[in-house]
């Protein structure tokens, strides 16, 4: 079983493009959608964990379904920070598609892996909170008999860094309660996360945390990694394909997007 993993797009609504810090939003998701519909019999589907929107705008919603529903596959999302929540919700009222891609508080089984879809955001708020329906669901999951894996999608990611220029983004409201509940899990619990706009992985106990970055706005800091000096390539042009087979193993591999490394030699 075959998924990508991008996350962060921000896009705007057309009339909105041009006073916004993201103008690059639609040609960023243009590309993104080009190219994954170019390895689509490859995989299963996408997961895009929050972030669709930058304002929450219906006509920036509208924008994400039009390109994402191109590619042909099946896609599962949830809700970041910019997109409301309840503004996506309100949307996905008016949209079947929509609501079918999103998988907010229920389980989807794709290929003997359960993704169970979590709302981590406060609307309004920068930072997340975690709800007590949210975590009486992965409770029952992780209780669960069964051989498939688990992996939870969610925009705040439940493992930091340590550092403080990452770690400032990341603030989630009941953070131990998840970690308590999935270290009970039999096997190793997947977790497929955003908002802090830097890909990185990061692993404790039996979870392992997937964060996907941001193509749209990746985070530039000086020093991204604390004191210590190293600083990544300021451009994200790749998102993350997972490939988790019947015995359980997880190879993730990086996925160059061909229009964006294109525009970056020659910018």
């Amino acid at each position: 079983m075959r998924f990508a993993h991008v996350s962060d797009l921000h896009l705007v609504a057309a009339e909105s493009a041009a006073k916004v810090a993201r103008p690059r939003a639609q040609f960023v998701a243009e590309a993104i959608a080009k190219d994954l519909a170019g390895i689509a019999e490859s995989l299963d589907f996408v997961v895009v964990s929050g972030d669709l929107t930058d304002r929450a705008e219906p006509a920036a919603f509208m924008a994400f379904e039009d390109m994402f529903a191109r590619i042909g596959l099946p896609l599962a999302v949830v809700p970041g920070n910019h997109d409301g929540p309840g503004e996506m919700r309100a949307y996905g009222a008016s949209s079947e598609v929509f609501s079918n891609w999103d998988i907010t508080n229920r389980v989807v089984e794709i290929g003997g892996v359960r993704f169970l879809g979590l709302d981590t955001c406060i609307q309004g708020a920068i930072e997340g909170a975690i709800s007590h329906s949210g975590l009486e669901l992965l409770e029952q999951e992780v209780a669960r008999k069964t051989s498939s894996r688990l992996a939870v999608v969610m925009h705040h990611p439940p493992l930091v860094l340590g550092l403080a220029q990452f770690d400032s983004f990341c603030q989630l409201g009941e953070r131990q309660r998840f970690l308590d509940i999935a270290a009970n899990a039999e096997e190793q619990v997947i977790v497929i996360s955003g908002h802090v706009h830097r890909p990185y992985f990061a692993q404790q106990g039996n979870i392992a945390c997937f964060v996907a970055g941001s193509m749209a706005a990746p985070y530039d800091a000086a020093l991204p990694f604390g004191d210590v000096p190293i600083r990544p390539m300021p451009l994200q042009d790749f998102y993350y394909v997972h490939h988790i087979d019947c015995a359980g193993r997880h190879v993730v591999t990086p996925q160059r997007v061909r229009a964006l490394l294109e525009d970056s030699t020659t910018s």
